[in-house]
């Protein structure tokens, strides 16, 4: 697998879609406790409730793959989420192109649902089991209201050829596709109404290593083809430095550090990105292994969420809350060490 070349024309332009003090909060019980968190959304916390959102900014930038990094329970899937108002922020805006979302009307909603696709972390979920995968590629052109029936039967026969699907299989309902080829119907789904902007949540990550390279490499070859935007949710760094332009690494809810992937390695980075890249990188320095849990989110540590797995903590990271600070043009890192 190749590496992608950086984009061109990134700097200076306005994002495509900006995060602006984004907060999300959910109830530890399901249902409608839920939902009635959601009415809090001018309290700065809510009693009893989850952040999984602490207040993040964060831009996209036309023609980027923007890899957003963390473990598991980090907030990154919620973050995707938001991101295509899948969930709704309590606080903060999302904003479109410089628009808030929260203002759109129905019909502009509609417009940007098929400019911002995501695809789901897990694909035999994410499929009717009832619909073919003919009528799952035609269900968002009828709902948009685009093309005749012909139209739609060629629309399909395309785009299960553009992403290596015979198009002989269109009959076919979900249980009968293999792993990977249920992650490529996903994909070409989220590909026919022509987004701008895909958000791809674990794209590879149910799927061996040789799948994962075809998957990976056609991601690469569609944002070519296509000019997409993309955004990459994943908690393997490795891959993630195959394909993005830019890292966003998250820990606890908050942005750690946000920075060009051709720094990985070459800057002081955050400890918990030190942590993360001695994993993978054999020629590291950094003798730095992550011991313990992330934080219980029903009760995080005060100040860093970090501090209680960080080596370099000092009483500051207890005791104060982190913010982003930018270090460089393209960098910003959350660290009371390097502020």
């Amino acid at each position: 697998m190749n590496a992608p070349a950086p984009p061109k024309g990134l700097a200076g332009e306005a994002p495509i879609l900006a995060l602006r003090s984004v907060r999300k909060y959910f109830m530890p019980s399901q249902g409608l406790a839920s939902e009635i968190a959601s009415l809090w959304r001018k309290k700065r916390d809510v009693a009893g409730s989850v952040q999984a959102v602490k207040g993040l900014d964060l831009e996209v930038k036309p023609g980027e793959i923007l890899g957003l990094v963390g473990e598991s329970g980090s907030g990154k899937s919620t973050l995707g989420r938001l991101m295509c108002r899948l969930h709704e922020p309590d606080q903060g805006q999302v904003l479109y192109e410089g628009r808030d979302l929260a203002l759109f009307s129905k019909a502009e909603l509609k417009g940007f649902r098929a400019k911002v696709q995501f695809m789901f972390q897990d694909p035999a979920s994410s499929l009717n089991p009832r619909l073919t995968a003919r009528s799952a590629l035609t269900e968002g052109l009828t709902i948009h209201k685009l093309g005749t029936r012909a139209e739609k039967n060629l629309k399909v026969n395309l785009l299960m050829e553009e992403v290596g699907l015979s198009a002989d299989l269109a009959s076919r309902y979900p249980h009968q596709f293999s792993g990977g080829q249920r992650q490529r119907l996903c994909l070409a789904r989220a590909l026919s109404l022509d987004p701008k902007l895909l958000i791809a949540d674990e794209p590879a990550s149910a799927l061996d290593v040789s799948i994962q390279a075809q998957i990976i490499n056609l991601l690469l070859s569609l944002k070519e083809r296509r000019g997409l935007t993309m955004v990459l949710i994943s908690h393997d760094l490795a891959l993630v430095c195959l394909m993005a332009d830019r890292l966003a690494v998250m820990y606890g809810g908050l942005l750690m550090e946000v920075f060009p992937r051709s720094l990985l390695g070459k800057v002081d980075h955050h400890p918990y990105v030190k942590a993360l890249w001695a994993s993978i990188d054999s020629t590291s320095k950094s003798d730095l292994i992550l011991e313990g849990e992330p934080p219980d989110p029903q009760n995080p540590p005060p100040g860093c969420p970090f501090n209680p797995r960080c080596p370099e903590a000092e009483d500051i990271c207890r005791e104060r809350e982190i913010r982003m600070i930018r270090l460089e043009p393209d960098r910003s890192c959350a660290c009371h060490r390097r502020a």
